[in-house]
């Protein structure tokens, strides 16, 4: 089964590596602003400020603003100075990506079964059948906004044609695994299919 590209992975690793960064930021900041909280009530007694606090602050601001700008480099559009509402943008993003990759994972699958040959001179028509609906979820799925069920178990690997795929190629498969993947091939796809991929009647060319 294809497996989501590369730079697709890399970038959803390095949105959780901001994120990372940013909630323990936040951490930071909420820990800072009770010391502020402790300075301002010494100021009001007339104690003058530790010089460490101020240290905090100004460390803590060139942090926030370096990350901010990692993001910004990550993130379309400009992003307002503001830890939470970076966070919630982030964690979209990431979500976007995570979906991006399930959905490239859906498609190289119909790929993989409308590549599909059947070892014979006449047309298989259960073959046909299924790769023209395959076809047809491919030009769905690019026009769709979001994801549905169909494009998770394609992804996830339970798909009828998951299986069928995996009874033309994965010699290795368990006997439990080959026959409930035979199984449910048949079930959903029709006893003609199930039985062609068995008998090594389907292959994908090279």
């Amino acid at each position: 089964m294809a497996t989501a590209p590369l730079e697709g992975l890399e970038r959803i690793g390095e949105v959780e590596g901001l994120l990372s960064e940013g909630q323990a930021l936040q951490e930071r900041l909420g820990e800072l602003g009770q010391a502020l909280r402790q300075t301002a009530e010494q100021l009001e007694q007339g104690h003058p400020p530790s010089p460490a606090t101020a240290a905090m602050l100004i460390e803590a601001a060139k942090d926030f603003e370096g990350w901010l700008e990692r993001v910004q480099r990550l993130l379309p559009g400009p992003l307002e100075p503001h830890l939470p509402s970076t966070l919630e943008a982030l964690r979209a993003h990431r979500q976007a990506l995570e979906e991006a990759a399930l959905q490239q994972k859906a498609l190289g699958v119909l790929e993989q079964v409308s590549s599909l040959a059947y070892r014979g001179t006449e047309e298989f028509l259960p073959l046909s059948a299924v790769q023209f609906d395959a076809l047809g979820l491919m030009r769905e799925f690019k026009e769709a906004t979001g994801l549905s069920d169909t494009v998770r178990a394609l992804a996830e690997g339970t798909h009828p044609y998951n299986l069928l795929l995996r009874l033309v190629t994965d010699s290795e498969m368990s006997n439990e695994e080959w026959v409930n993947a035979y199984q449910k091939v048949g079930q959903e796809l029709g006893q003609e299919l199930a039985v062609a991929a068995v008998r090594g009647r389907l292959y994908l060319p090279e």
